[in-house]
């Protein structure tokens, strides 16, 4: 599914409260098919990515939480529950799989100073790194940008000008200016 599939599918509007303005896909969770994406406003996207939850907007899950696409419905549920809301995720249907997805604790994962890394930031490396496989070797003061979060522990994915795609350990990494 590409981004128009995934704004076509949501009417070109936000999948939780419906809104037309400043849209844009934010990633709920990673999945092969990429159905783990959501179209939000801006309104929402602020409000789960600060986690301060305004409840009265997020009144709208009364219906968002009863989707059919299992990202809404996880988000839906994981929303609902930091507003304290058991008598709507009670009622929520997830599977398992979206069960497991929604209860699931991102792991924080942390540059050589101890902010806290995310999907698209720019990164400094700060010591060479030598690169197994490649024979080459990523000087200190290298500049990556747009870094993704990745299933290996305390690592990044991203690419390097000159090697390719490549798995970081975050302690060797620093917020670029």
């Amino acid at each position: 599914m590409n981004e128009k599939e995934i704004f076509n599918r949501a009417n070109n509007k936000c999948e939780l409260c419906e809104s037309d303005n400043n849209l844009s896909i934010y990633v709920v969770f990673e999945s092969d098919n990429n159905d783990g994406y959501v179209v939000l406003c801006e309104t929402c996207r602020n409000q789960i990515e600060s986690e301060n939850y305004d409840e009265s907007h997020f009144n709208c899950l009364n219906t968002a939480m009863w989707s059919e696409v299992p990202a809404v419905k996880i988000l839906s549920y994981k929303i609902l529950s930091a507003l304290g809301r058991s008598d709507l995720t009670d009622m929520i249907y997830l599977t398992d799989e979206e069960m497991a997805i929604a209860n699931k604790k991102e792991e924080k994962i942390l540059d050589a100073n101890g902010n806290e890394l995310k999907n698209g930031d720019n990164v400094t490396v700060i010591k060479d790194l030598d690169v197994k496989g490649a024979g080459k070797t990523i000087k200190r003061g290298t500049v990556i940008k747009n870094i993704r979060m990745c299933d290996v522990p305390d690592h990044v994915s991203c690419r390097v000008d000159g090697i390719g795609q490549v798995y970081l350990k975050a302690e060797f990494l620093s917020p670029s200016n």
